[in-house]
């Protein structure tokens, strides 16, 4: 019998130890699971597997979105006890052990906001979005760009109108290939915003720096641990372990397809004086008029810029510079040499 690579789980030796010694196993099944360092775990399928994936599956960007933090743990337990033989290479990574520990989304500065190529400002987050970058680019090192995915996990801060939605990054691949659209929709992703902005997330860093089909999914609201409905993740979570136990592609459903946005402009706090006018409440997708006031930026009143506009991820309490908002509006699509395009 191989020696368990943790004494407990993925999750407790990331969030227990202080420093971590790289270490691997091979479980008798031949699937391999490196401990790469804190929070990074690599897993290899059996060798006369043809995985057709490299996936990267990341959660804990965010320390208190624990949903997905708990998905990722429950994968790598059942992986190291044999009820799930993966056929891809995976690489699972629990980003932020301290913000987790401090049950905050982040200890000094928001870490889903420096995985662009800015000169940021030193921070423990700036280190870990270093290791992170070092980690993905190593992982996907001479692998071929189509077999190159990433899910980035997530949950919002506020209730939303559709409970699972996901941001496709900008990037100038084509990374909304269809087998990657049918898998959200398979797993009952509700809704995908199609955003043509660049920005500075990880699925950002790997659909613009290295053609992933990637994606940031959200998968529910904030919880502690032990209180997220995974009833309601249930689908997800049912095509999601399909995708890493199989070589086969998600085939498409023809019910419950995902509502597509397209996303218009972004709202970004310049001055202290910044606030919404809408309830603090209010849930993602809430629609507004065009011209309707949203709140307002020191002297500027901000207003919806189109027709049957969106407000998704407003948080008012932002860093300077940083996103306070994204304006979505509904758009059709259709595929094009089977790329997810925009209708004009």
């Amino acid at each position: 019998m191989p020696v368990p690579l943790f004494e407990s789980s993925f999750l407790q030796e990331t969030l227990q130890a202080s420093e971590v010694s790289s270490r691997s196993v091979t479980l008798g099944n031949g699937v391999q699971m490196s401990l790469l360092k804190k929070g990074v775990l690599k897993i290899s399928p059996p060798s006369e597997a043809k995985p057709s994936k490299h996936m990267v599956i990341s959660s804990a960007v965010h320390g208190n979105e624990t949903a997905p933090i708990e998905m990722v743990d429950d994968l790598a337990s059942q992986i190291a006890n044999g009820s799930i033989v993966p056929k891809h290479h995976l690489l699972l990574i629990i980003a932020h052990p301290n913000a987790i520990l401090a049950e905050e989304r982040f200890v000094q500065t928001n870490l889903n906001r420096l995985f662009g190529d800015a000169a940021y400002p030193e921070s423990q987050e700036l280190a870990l979005a270093v290791s992170l970058k070092e980690q993905v680019t190593h992982f996907w090192q001479d692998v071929p760009m189509a077999s190159r995915w990433h899910l980035d996990m997530h949950c919002s801060i506020r209730a939303s109108k559709h409970y699972t939605f996901a941001i496709s990054p900008q990037s100038t691949y084509p990374t909304r290939r269809k087998e990657f659209i049918d898998f959200m929709q398979q797993a009952g992703i509700e809704a995908v915003l199609l955003s043509e902005e660049p920005s500075s997330t990880f699925s950002w860093f790997s659909s613009s720096k290295f053609g992933a089909q990637a994606a940031t999914l959200e998968l529910g609201q904030v919880a502690k641990f032990g209180h997220n409905d995974m009833d309601k993740l249930a689908q997800f979570r049912k095509v999601f372990w399909e995708l890493v136990e199989s070589v086969e592609s998600v085939e498409s459903s023809t019910s419950g397809d995902m509502i597509t946005y397209q996303v218009d402009s972004s709202i970004y706090r310049e001055n202290l004086d910044f606030e919404f006018y809408f309830d603090k409440a209010l849930p993602n997708f809430s629609r507004f008029s065009e011209g309707e006031t949203l709140g307002k930026d020191g002297d500027k009143v901000l207003t919806m810029p189109v027709e049957q506009g969106g407000v998704v991820f407003p948080n008012p309490n932002v860093e300077l510079k940083q996103r306070a908002a994204l304006i979505v509006k509904p758009c059709a699509t259709r595929y094009v040499d089977n790329q997810l395009t925009v209708l004009d």
